[in-house]
């Protein structure tokens, strides 16, 4: 589900340090095939220096760099076709299970549920399309909402709120293009979710307290 831009980068990704690992939409369109996305979003919990990473990544050398800071570093690398690639460091984010390695290019991929976690977590900030089209794939690919919920709970910690996450998934007037099927399935998702007896999962590394999280 990738555009022909980022089929053309995705070959090289296998220069990115193992320290990071592919999170965002890109992510989990990879593994749920519902949508294109047209990003590469990269998290780790360690730190980095931008300019160190840059130069470390031969792709990242000549690109355009749209965003640079602490632990952040978004670049538009061309390849007969821009294409965003954002990285994250510093992030104190849990884990629930241990991410999948693909070996070409090599390449560490966020979990199905670590992902899911963060689709609860973003709904809270935005109200965007894809992130409601992501929630819905999940939920079609059996995880249900206690447990997307449970996700967010064990990767954000006590931070973490999951009724946002549901008042999020029932107001839809920010999302107007949402398909009316869609809508109904998240409605039906919210009424058979109890609240009061979320599962509780178990982690591969809590979250940090006081941590950042995207």
């Amino acid at each position: 589900m990738l555009p022909a831009a980022q089929q053309r980068l995705w070959a090289e990704l296998g220069s990115v340090p193992p320290a990071f690992a592919l999170y965002g939409g890109t992510a989990l369109a990879l593994r749920l095939g519902h949508r294109q996305s047209v990003d590469f979003d990269f998290f780790a919990t360690e730190p980095f220096d931008a300019g160190r990473l840059a130069d470390s990544i031969p792709w990242l050398r000549d690109a355009e760099r749209v965003q640079v800071g602490p632990n952040t570093l978004s670049c538009r690398v061309e390849r007969d076709g821009p294409v965003l690639v954002s990285f994250l460091g510093g992030l104190r984010l849990g884990q629930i299970v241990p991410h999948d390695r693909i070996e070409v290019p090599r390449l560490e991929v966020a979990s199905l549920p670590d992902l899911a976690a963060t689709k609860a977590a973003v709904v809270q900030k935005r109200a965007e399309l894809r992130d409601y089209l992501d929630i819905d794939a999940l939920l079609s690919a059996g995880l249900d909402l206690a447990t997307i919920l449970a996700a967010g709970r064990a990767v954000y910690g006590v931070g973490f709120n999951p009724l946002i996450t549901v008042k999020a998934l029932t107001y839809f007037a920010d999302v107007p293009e949402l398909p009316a099927a869609v809508r109904h399935r998240l409605l039906a998702a919210v009424r058979a979710t109890d609240m009061d007896r979320l599962p509780e999962l178990p982690v591969l590394r809590a979250p940090a307290a006081g941590g950042a999280g995207p």
